[in-house]
């Protein structure tokens, strides 16, 4: 089992396909994981600055908004003449997809300061699966260089570094050399280097260009959003921060295939997930519904072309189903078993969200031609949710299997290894059935037959009768009770075992219509309970198990999205106080990332500690967290 890095200290700035990150310091620094990336490989892994010999102590790293992130640093080495400290660095990285700019001013309260400004760099083009096991390659030498240029090529991937002389207030001629004097940190690895003067008002500037291609990536960045809050929807205050924050981060998200460069949708985030995954994009998409239409045909559309056509155990294809995640190459993770080919279908969730995002769509009435166009993909997806739960050995569930071996284990959201577990601590057994993809196929079935009857299309009542058999078999499988009372358990596993923990998996079955009113009043009571609630958002596991661990990945934490779903959910049947509680939850725990959500944050309740406590290896931003906003704004702010 692989240690995901911690990233909850780092700070991170995207321009999809592009991600910069630099360290707990704001450096660009090789001990440990910060760089460039572009698709899936890290390409420059070390930028590092001095003045005069002497690396800035940084003193605050802000992000603004366009992909920019400003370090601020003091330089201690140099005398000034008092105890304080004499130089500052600021620092401005400005990432938009395919380029990054590096612009450098120093000050000083001196009369007069000689300065050698230099960056020390190197490139190693580590793949994303590497990184993520910590396992970083030997930096490369550039293939070429002159005086204002250095590039590096690598196996389709190419970065080219461009130092133009510049002039601040003060004399500075750009360039670049290899030649660093003894003991210099990186003295085998090229340099930019800048002479000039500073003085009191008067700074010395700099600024040097990274250029990041990769000619067989999968993705492309998509054309720019207009995404904005609406005018007059939101007053000032901490909502307004939040929505405003995240509709800029999922900016720098928008990314679309090589192959259908007009259709965007949201990468799943930073850094593992830079890609179309099924699942992440379509419930970031449905989030994001109430303000952009346009990605949710883009992202329709996506998933569409790459829907499958064939029989493969080794991808997990089967005609009609769409896919989990697009890779430019197989994904290989040996630490946790997994061979992923380029394109994989192993989820057990993501067509029936394609249908569910689909038939949204077409009830806003905002995209009613693309629906039209759609509507091939939504008959093969429909056949492929029949075909699914009416095989010969088969119990009238979907259910789900690692049949090749080499893929995910658990194909629902919750996809780690101990992710379901009975109340004893046992481990589901496969072919797993979640709870949550019985409620999306019901939602899938029912819009699309609904779909189908709008534009006097044949097909609707073999969906409608497949929605309604699946609603009594979830019934008589899934429901069980404990001393609180009765509740939908997680997953019933492969010997039709009902898991008897409750866990947050309940809240993604509100506004799917496979729950009446009064097992939805069970649920929503459930959820806002003391097992569930942590006063910032809803547990993955009760707080009562004994497998429950605030810093467990999906045993204890809170994840962002899934408590918007619940939220998003409750809105739906009516339970609007409860809506709005954990609505509330959510973004007082917004706080303390800066209003900003992250991927998931550590299960440790209100009552136990003022502000949330981070999950270190969480990952941000993530389209689906950030677009919980919308929700939170829906469920608080009156936005619809």
């Amino acid at each position: 089992m692989s240690v995901r890095p911690g990233l909850h200290r780092q700070h991170c700035t995207v321009a999809a396909p592009t991600q910069l990150w630099l360290d707990a310091n704001g450096r660009l620094a090789r001990d440990g994981f910060s760089g460039l990336l572009h698709g899936d490989t890290r390409m420059l892994c070390q930028a590092t600055v001095t003045v005069n010999g002497f690396a800035p102590e940084e003193v605050t790293v802000e992000s603004a908004p366009g992909g920019v992130l400003r370090v601020r640093g003091l330089i201690r080495g140099i005398e000034g003449h008092s105890f304080d400290p004499a130089v500052e660095v600021f620092q401005t990285w400005t990432v938009t997809p395919g380029v990054v700019r590096h612009s450098l001013k120093v000050g000083t309260s001196l009369p007069s300061l000689d300065v050698e400004l230099a960056v020390t760099l190197a490139a190693d083009f580590t793949d994303m699966a590497a990184i993520r096991l910590s396992q970083f390659a030997t930096p490369q030498p550039p293939e070429s260089a002159d005086d204002h240029s250095l590039r590096w090529h690598n196996d389709g991937r190419t970065l080219s570094i461009s130092a133009p002389g510049t002039n601040g207030g003060g004399v500075a001629a750009g360039g670049l050399t290899a030649d660093a004097s003894a003991g210099h940190e990186g003295s085998n690895l090229p340099r930019l280097l800048w002479h000039g003067t500073a003085g009191r008002g008067r700074t010395f500037d700099a600024e040097w260009q990274a250029v990041l291609d990769e000619t067989e990536s999968a993705v492309v960045a998509a054309a720019p959003s207009s995404l904005a809050v609406p005018a007059m929807a939101l007053p000032a205050g901490p909502l307004r921060t939040l929505l405003e924050n995240s509709l800029d981060e999922l900016d720098g998200l928008r990314m679309a295939t090589r192959q259908l460069p007009d259709a965007p949708f949201m990468a799943a985030g930073a850094p593992w997930y830079f890609t179309l995954f099924g699942r992440d994009s379509l419930w970031a998409a449905r989030f994001l519904l109430p303000l952009d239409p346009g990605l949710a045909t883009g992202t329709l559309r996506a998933l569409a072309t790459l829907q499958g056509s064939d029989t493969d155990p080794d991808s997990d294809e089967e005609p009609g189903r769409m896919l989990h995640e697009l890779r430019a190459k197989e994904l290989v993770l040996e630490n946790d078993g997994l061979h992923l080919p380029p394109v994989y279908f192993g989820a057990a969730d993501s067509t029936s969200l394609w249908l569910c995002l689909l038939g949204e769509l077409w009830q806003s009435g905002k995209a009613d031609d693309a629906v039209r166009a759609l509507l091939p993909a939504a008959r093969r997806a429909g056949q492929w949710l029949l075909a699914s739960t009416g095989r010969a050995d088969g119990d009238g569930l979907l259910r789900y299997g690692n049949v090749s071996g080499h893929g995910v284990g658990h194909q629902g959201w919750k996809d780690s290894a101990d992710a379901l577990q009975f109340r004893d601590g046992r481990p589901a057994e496969g072919p797993v059935a979640v709870a949550e993809a019985q409620g999306y196929a019901h939602q899938a079935a029912t819009a699309t037959a609904e779909l189908l009857d709008a534009l006097g299309e044949p097909g609707a009542a073999e969906l409608r009768d497949f929605a309604s058999a699946l609603a009594q078999r979830f019934r008589e499988r899934f429901w069980v009770e404990d001393a609180q009372g009765p509740f939908p358990a997680m997953a019933v596993d492969g010997t039709g075992a009902p898991l008897d923990v409750p866990g947050s998996n309940m809240g993604h079955l509100l506004g799917t219509g496979i729950l009446d009113p009064a097992e939805a009043r069970h649920v929503a009571a459930r959820l806002l309970g003391p097992e569930l609630f942590s006063g910032f958002g809803l547990h993955t596991l009760s707080h009562r198990a004994p497998g429950f661990w605030p810093f467990s990945y999906h045993c204890g934490s809170v994840w962002s999205h899934d408590t918007a779903i619940a939220v998003r959910g409750l809105l739906s049947e009516g339970f609007t106080s409860e809506a709005k509680a954990l609505a509330e939850g959510l973004l007082d725990a917004s706080a303390a990332f800066g209003y900003r959500l992250p991927q998931l944050f550590a299960g440790v309740t209100a009552a136990e500690s003022s502000l949330a406590v981070p999950y270190p290896a969480s990952c941000h931003p993530q389209a689906w967290s950030s677009a919980s906003a919308v929700v939170l704004a829906q469920a608080l702010g009156g936005l619809r």
